[in-house]
């Protein structure tokens, strides 16, 4: 069995690999009156999605949103759902996620 101490510097460093190469949110809200969640991103990019493109509920209350795991998730406590900063960003660069 491989040490623990081992196990947590490959984790270590696979976070850190992760961290310089993946979008983070620094913050998230959602607009109500214009239906979309507005993601800050490291870096000052701004995404704003569609809500009904992002695969919830409809008519969920998306509002609360906050940001966790060091910016790569979202948590949408009303709902108990979450989703992957990195994913919807790559799903909003291929247009999948246009309005």
């Amino acid at each position: 069995m491989e040490p623990i101490d081992e196990v947590i510097a490959r984790a270590m460093a696979r976070g850190a690999k992760q961290a310089a190469c993946e979008p983070q949110a620094v913050s998230a809200h959602y607009d109500s009156v214009r239906k979309r969640l507005i993601i800050e991103l490291v870096g000052g990019a701004e995404l704003t999605i569609p809500a009904d493109r992002l695969g919830l509920p409809a008519n969920a209350d998306l509002s609360g949103v906050r940001v966790e795991g060091a910016g790569f998730d979202l948590y949408f406590p009303a709902i108990d759902e979450g989703a992957f900063v990195p994913d919807l960003a790559r799903a909003a660069i291929e247009h999948r996620l246009a309005a």
